[in-house]
């Protein structure tokens, strides 16, 4: 039997959507997902549920719970997603690689989207700030990776 050719990358990704960033320390708490929530992608900002213990993918402003942290002991079917049902770590201090939809600097206000990505535009009441945080690394242009710091003491 033939043995297949393995090729690495010289390029290693500094990160992914939902990886701790750093090992500085952290605060994550386990929740679930709510049953009426869409898929919960790594790295997206999820609100508290309505019963005890739960969240979800926002629809709207609502309370922030934090950001999903990247789980690999998910089944493979699950894709990078969290389904309904499933038990969810959310980061709620640290710091967190998430997609930038636009370019941000270091120390610029974190803002979730009504689909739980992250910006540093206000957009009036479309888009809720996020209390204690910023953004941690520079980004040149939209839909970039990002370090995002929460539990920030301004």
């Amino acid at each position: 039997m033939a043995i297949p050719p393995v090729s690495y990358s010289r390029d290693t990704p500094k990160g992914y959507p939902g990886m701790i960033a750093t090992t500085e320390p952290h605060h994550i708490i386990s929740m679930i997902v709510a049953q009426a929530s869409g898929d919960v992608p790594f790295g997206r900002g999820v609100l508290f549920g309505a019963l005890e213990d739960t969240v979800a993918l926002p629809a709207a402003i609502g309370k922030f719970a934090g950001v999903a942290v990247v789980d690999r002991t998910l089944p493979a079917a699950n894709g990078e997603v969290y389904k309904p049902y499933d038990q969810i770590s959310v980061m709620k201090g640290g710091t967190i690689w998430v997609t930038a939809l636009v370019a941000v600097a270091q120390g610029d206000p974190v803002y979730m989207t009504p689909t739980g990505t992250f910006t540093n535009v206000s957009n009036s009441s479309a888009n809720q700030l996020i209390e204690n945080a910023e953004w941690a690394s520079v980004t040149s242009g939209t839909n970039q990776l990002a370090k995002l710091r929460l539990g920030v003491a301004k």
